[in-house]
């Protein structure tokens, strides 16, 4: 029968008090070690605001014993650097010399550590004045409608809104979009509150508004015909076309609201000689060279012209 080996408490003892006294006389040795900090800044030129976000933190070379160096790894401390010998390079860029700060970094190190270096030479910065401008709102509204049902109308509360912030920022900015709203299956007038989101990317900006509203005016489609003359572009002068047939019918949608509103003069229809040349064919083809806003489709028939030239 194996016997079990038994190991007196006494060693793990003195282990454990080894490792506390190996512990204790490295950490009161002196190293050289690199540790970053937060960065804040102050001072900003008058009259002059950040553009971009600046550097967040920053990596400096510090020389102390491991006790210190292992409470500034775990410390909260920020390094607050002032911008009053902040250098010009142009415009809107800006950079500050980490050497001239080297003094002021000092202070803000945890006790007993002192800075050996700071491991960039600079820092930059975007600076500029502070802007606003209207821009215009655009929705973001996927709609359907249930089977015979259209979009008649969408009337915003405001078309655009006052935005305000670093003027880099502002000149990035071409349009306020609201959030994505899913309606399905409308069959009446929709009223809506929409957020209005400030641009991904964008810092510093404010918008007068917040919100607005969407009101969607809903009505019930139906079919009209007209029969519209053909007008014929493009001829030389020498040639006479006839045409077969003379007119198009011209079949549109629109809203039972609208439909007494729809008259024939508001169509016209042309077919060009030139496209017939040029593509080689042997008929025109109608377009709508013209048509009513309030109509949501519209098409022809038929959609070949024959023709014959007078000589």
């Amino acid at each position: 029968m194996a016997k079990t080996l038994q190991i007196p408490k006494i060693f793990f003892g003195f282990l454990t008090a080894s490792f506390l006294m190996w512990m204790l006389i490295n950490l009161s040795k002196t190293y050289t070690s690199k540790i970053v900090y937060r960065v804040e800044y102050t001072d900003l030129p008058q009259n002059k605001i950040l553009q971009e976000e600046p550097l967040k933190k920053i990596s400096v070379t510090v020389k102390g014993n491991g006790f210190n160096l292992l409470a500034a790894n775990f410390s909260s401390k920020k390094i607050i650097l002032s911008l009053k010998k902040i250098v010009r390079k142009n415009t809107n860029d800006f950079f500050l010399l980490t050497a001239n700060q080297q003094e002021e970094i000092q202070k803000r190190l945890n006790s007993g550590l002192s800075l050996e270096k700071v491991n960039r030479d600079s820092i930059h910065f975007k600076l500029g004045t502070l802007g606003s401008k209207k821009v215009p709102i655009q929705s973001d509204l996927n709609l359907n409608y249930k089977l015979g049902y259209g979009l008649e109308e969408i009337n915003l509360s405001q078309d655009s809104v006052l935005v305000s912030g670093p003027e880099l920022q502002l000149a990035k900015i071409n349009v306020i979009k609201t959030n994505t709203i899913t309606l399905q299956e409308i069959s009446e007038d929709v009223d809506l509150s929409l957020d209005l989101l400030v641009p991904e990317g964008s810092t510093g900006i404010k918008m007068k508004l917040n919100k607005i509203k969407a009101n969607i005016l809903v009505d019930k489609f139906t079919e009209g015909t007209f029969e519209i003359p053909i007008k014929i572009i493009g001829i030389p002068n020498r040639l006479k076309l006839s045409t077969f047939p003379k007119k198009v019918k011209v079949i549109y949608k629109v809203g039972l609201k609208n439909y007494q509103k729809i008259t024939e003069d508001l169509f016209e229809v042309v077919c060009d000689y030139r496209k017939t040349i040029n593509d080689d064919l042997s008929y025109l083809m109608p377009e709508i060279k013209r048509k009513p806003e309030l109509i949501s489709s519209i098409r022809i028939s038929p959609q070949r012209i024959d023709f014959l030239i007078q000589k």
